[in-house]
C-alpha cells in the first residue's frame, strides 16, 4: 500500500481553545462553510457535529480506496468515492468533493487512477476539521435541536 500524506499542521489557534461550546470558523480552507451553514438553516452546532462525523467516518477512506484499486476492484472503489463525494458536498468540503468526483470519473472510465490529489484533499480537510472545529463539551445538549 502506498504511503498517504501526513495531516498538515496549522499555526492557527485550535477551535477547542476559543471557549465556545462548539466552534465553527467563518471559513476553512477547501470548504464552503457559508453554503453549508445555509444548508442547515444556520444550525452551527449541527454543522460542527457533521463536520466532525465526516472526519471520523471518512478520514481513512483514501487508504481504503487505494486498497480497493490495488486489489482490482474499481466498481467498489468508485462506489466508495461516490459516498465520500456526497458526504463532502453536504458538509461543504468542496475540495474533497471535487477530487473525489475526478477520481471517481477516472475509475469508472477505466483511466489511470492516481489517488494522490484525493488523498491530499481529504487529509487536509480532516486536519482542518480536527484543528478548527471544536467538539461540544459533554452534557451541553443535543446539537440536532433547532
Amino acid at each position: 500500500m502506498a504511503a498517504l500524506p501526513p495531516h498538515t499542521t496549522s499555526s492557527s489557534e485550535p477551535a477547542a481553545q476559543t471557549g465556545l461550546s462548539y466552534a465553527l470558523p467563518s471559513s476553512l480552507p477547501g470548504f464552503d462553510i457559508a453554503t453549508a451553514r445555509e444548508r442547515f438553516g444556520g444550525n452551527e452546532p449541527l454543522l460542527a457535529d457533521l463536520l466532525r462525523a465526516f472526519a471520523t467516518e471518512h478520514g481513512g477512506s483514501a487508504a481504503d480506496i487505494d486498497c480497493l484499486l490495488r486489489e482490482g476492484r474499481p466498481a467498489t472503489a468508485a462506489a466508495a468515492l461516490h459516498r465520500v463525494k456526497g458526504a463532502a458536498r453536504i458538509v461543504g468540503a468542496q475540495a474533497v468533493a471535487a477530487a473525489a468526483q475526478a477520481l471517481e470519473e477516472d475509475v469508472r472510465h477505466g483511466r489511470a487512477a492516481h489517488i494522490g490529489v484525493f488523498a491530499n484533499a481529504l487529509s487536509d480537510a480532516v486536519d482542518n476539521i480536527r484543528q478548527h472545529v471544536a467538539a461540544a463539551p459533554a452534557g451541553t445538549g443535543n446539537a440536532y435541536k433547532s
